[in-house]
């Protein structure tokens, strides 16, 4: 019972501070106990990863001697780390709202589209939350999202298994499908950088800027949410500490100044740093040998 209870508790109390999440962001940088007790119950041994939008990312020569299947037919896409990791599990959880954008009363983007959790404590997650998944219809799920728009987010975030009272924090993996005006990560942007720093772009990322094109519009300042973009002597600069990757200045970008590529070797790599991170029941999580499958 007590389970049951906990995670509806949470969903009042989460809404309620999530209207102060800039102030109490910002807090955690004043206040060295705050943010002392804050990284300890809710962020410690976390590592989220940032995934650049499919439509945006292009491939970079591989750099590694990782095989990546038919460069024609198939591309390895950045939203494949999500899929490597589901396919390593039977444990998944599709919620049936978005924390963030119902706390937001989002009218931009749909609020029934939540995150996916896996891993063994999904199965101490309230079933009128959402419900339990198989694999093939976890890949879809993604892939609709995508197509929503929305910036898939990775990894172990220890406030999913407080609020959720999951157990182990490492019996839960978040997979968020995050839009630009609602996500709780836009407190990187306030927040300390004990906090913010397990919150990252995927590694081999970079974001770059074709002055020769750019003119200056600020239409990629609006829609960064780190702000990571300033326009200067009306050209676009990108603070790279702050930038996470994630490609929708690119998307924005009505002269296609800026440029988001990667490194298709890296989703194996990602891969196995996500999977080392929680448990399941499955038997599916151990290691990740083998080249990544492009699903279609």
């Amino acid at each position: 019972m007590r389970n049951k209870v906990v995670p509806h508790m949470s969903v009042r109390v989460v809404r309620h501070a999530f209207k102060k999440r800039f102030w109490l962001a910002s807090a955690t940088r004043k206040h060295k106990t705050f943010n002392k007790v804050v990284t300890k119950t809710l962020f410690e041994g976390d590592n989220m990863i940032v995934l650049p939008k499919d439509t945006v990312a292009v491939r970079r020569t591989v750099e590694t001697n990782i095989e990546v299947e038919d460069a024609g037919a198939r591309t390895v896409l950045p939203s494949d780390v999500v899929k490597e990791v589901l396919s390593k599990t039977d444990d998944i959880f599709i919620m049936d709202f978005c924390l963030c954008r119902k706390s937001s009363k989002c009218e931009d983007y749909p609020v029934d589209r939540g995150c996916v959790f896996l891993g063994n404590g999904v199965h101490r997650i309230p079933k009128d939350f959402g419900h339990i998944a198989t694999r093939d219809e976890a890949f879809r799920y993604i892939d609709e999202c995508s197509n929503l728009g929305f910036v898939h987010i990775i990894g172990r975030n220890r406030l999913d298994s407080v609020w959720l009272n999951t157990g182990k924090k490492n019996d839960l993996m978040t997979i968020c499908n995050c839009c630009p005006c609602c996500c709780l990560w836009n407190i990187v942007r306030d927040v300390s950088d004990e906090i913010g720093s397990v919150y990252r772009r995927m590694e081999s990322v970079e974001i770059k800027v074709d002055e020769d094109r750019c003119i200056g519009c600020s239409i990629c300042t609006e829609i960064c949410f780190t702000h990571a973009i300033r326009i200067t002597d009306k050209k676009c600069r990108i603070d790279q500490k702050l930038c996470r990757g994630c490609g929708r200045c690119s998307e924005i970008c009505p002269k296609d100044a800026i440029k988001v590529t990667y490194d298709p070797a890296t989703i194996m790599k990602e891969a196995e740093v996500v999977g080392s991170l929680f448990s399941s029941t499955s038997g599916r999580s151990g290691r990740w040998s083998r080249p990544c499958q492009v699903r279609g």
